[in-house]
């Protein structure tokens, strides 16, 4: 009886532990850092420009973030079974 509850919450612990993946922590930072991407960064680059031409920078740093955007989800899906150290 006793080695069943042992077990059970040996259980229940590794099943708590998972749900803390690295995965979820790292495709929240992907989500806020392309949000502040889109939010404060195309105002500037429509605003200020070295050579004048506002669309090109808006659209080069568009693609920019998609880019670290995809990269950034690939390597949390790289984190799924690591688990957080805090």
């Amino acid at each position: 009886m006793t080695n069943r509850i042992f077990f059970l919450l040996v259980f229940a612990w590794f099943q708590g532990c998972n749900e803390f993946s690295r995965e979820d922590q790292i495709r929240d930072e992907c989500e806020i850092t392309k949000r502040n991407g889109y939010l404060y960064m195309i105002p500037i680059l429509q605003k200020h420009t070295a050579s004048g031409v506002t669309e090109s920078n808006s659209l080069y740093w568009v693609g920019n973030t998609e880019f670290s955007y995809r990269k950034c989800i690939s390597e949390s899906k790289k984190n799924q079974f690591n688990l957080r150290s805090n």
